[in-house]
């Protein structure tokens, strides 16, 4: 694979569901894309499909921003968020990179997203008891509504997504989400059935014989649970494969953003790792590796969300493996993608908060060990002051 990816990125995010109502304030825009650039910002990350469904750009197959119930959003109403970023980031020198959160398409907040309209497209929870259990590290997905990413018309919606999001002058399209919500889900009859397929054998007691659920809320994996894990990654797998053939007729980038937490990863359904990468662990299978996605990809941003920066400090500190540090996070990643795709590892501002010098170390370790650094989210660049870090850490 040819690579056109710089391999000193400094990446940030911005958020629309937390950047939306000050962004629309035009000059705070034009303030963003300035101090961006003056503190070494290579690329920014535009929200373009947010985490509950709704789209930044008026579609013609998903709600508007605008159209939320409780108007959190109505100063947007008639306007193009990702128009207006994109076209003002022109007269600055930055790659722009639109952002869509593939299969979560609802709120129960505020009931709000396509995922109320259309049920049947919902994911099937193991059980009711444990439909909102979550255990992404950034922060809770307990009230996003994630949909069946195998069903017929949710592939059909999402890809429509991303070929409107390619009508845009950017210079590629990162995809989130694409995932499953949990472990729990999708049970439905459809995976059911295409599970059945994949295995060439029915399966007796559906879901036992996947995983049990002790009575501490533990899981017991069953007989069949790494052609599970596996069937899940290569529902994912297909997706990228279909979406990536869609972004790379216009654009040079494409790319992922994943959480770093790769043996745990079986839990979003995902195996961001490379074809050639054989891993050894308690759930995997010994054909897991042709689940694998790393090579469909330009880029690949892993969320190495730990406030402990070495190895040393997450031993000292508790933790229950190396790879709950930003070092050991950034070296299970690498080990994982296996030089496949360039990897960025990625940062959680908010873990830093009152610390700025804890932040410098992150940055270092990040830019240290992968091709640069995403920041996760403007806000918190925002909140803290911390424009002048970004200058003096980004630019070494």
């Amino acid at each position: 694979m040819s690579f056109t990816f710089d391999e000193n990125a400094n990446i940030l995010w911005v958020d629309f569901l937390a950047n939306g109502v000050r962004l629309a304030n035009e000059q705070e825009q034009v303030k963003l894309l300035e101090n961006a650039v003056q503190v070494g910002i290579t690329h920014l990350v535009i929200d373009a499909k947010v985490p509950f469904g709704q789209t930044t750009y008026p579609s013609k197959y998903g709600y508007h921003v605008s159209s939320w119930s409780d108007g959190r959003f109505a100063m947007w109403k008639d306007r193009d968020f990702l128009q207006e970023l994109v076209s003002k980031a022109k007269n600055y020198d930055l790659k722009v990179l639109a952002n869509v959160d593939v299969f979560s398409e609802g709120t129960t907040e505020t009931r709000d997203g396509l995922a109320y309209d259309k049920q049947d497209w919902q994911v099937t929870f193991y059980n009711d008891a444990v439909a909102n259990e979550s255990n992404a590290a950034e922060y809770t997905d307990a009230d996003t509504i994630f949909v069946n990413p195998i069903h017929p018309e949710v592939v059909e919606h999402e890809l429509n997504i991303i070929k409107e999001v390619c009508t845009y002058e950017l210079d590629g399209v990162v995809i989130d989400r694409c995932r499953y919500p949990n472990i729990y889900g999708d049970f439905s009859e459809l995976s059911r059935q295409a599970f059945e397929t994949y295995i060439d054998r029915k399966v007796e007691n559906f879901p036992e014989d996947i995983f049990t659920i002790n009575d501490d809320k533990s899981i017991k994996f069953g007989e069949l649970f790494p052609k599970w894990a596996e069937f899940r990654a290569n529902n994912i797998k297909t997706f990228v494969k279909q979406a990536r053939a869609i972004v790379k007729e216009h654009f040079p980038l494409f790319a992922d953003y994943v959480g770093s937490w790769y043996p745990l990863y079986y839990s979003e359904g995902v195996n961001w790792g490379s074809e050639t990468y054989h891993p050894d662990l308690e759930w995997t299978g010994d054909t897991y590796h042709v689940s694998g996605m790393a090579e469909q990809l330009d880029f690949l941003m892993t969320g190495c969300y730990y406030y402990d920066v070495t190895r040393d400090e997450a031993k000292e500190t508790g933790k229950p493996a190396y790879w709950y540090s930003v070092e050991g996070a950034a070296d299970i990643s690498l080990e994982a993608i296996n030089g496949a795709t360039p990897f960025v590892a990625s940062l959680f501002l908010k873990q830093y908060k009152d610390d700025p010098e804890q932040f410098r170390r992150a940055i270092q370790m990040c830019k240290e060990k992968s091709a640069g650094v995403m920041l996760f989210d403007t806000v918190y660049v925002e909140e803290y002051g911390w424009w002048n870090i970004l200058k003096e850490e980004l630019n070494k």
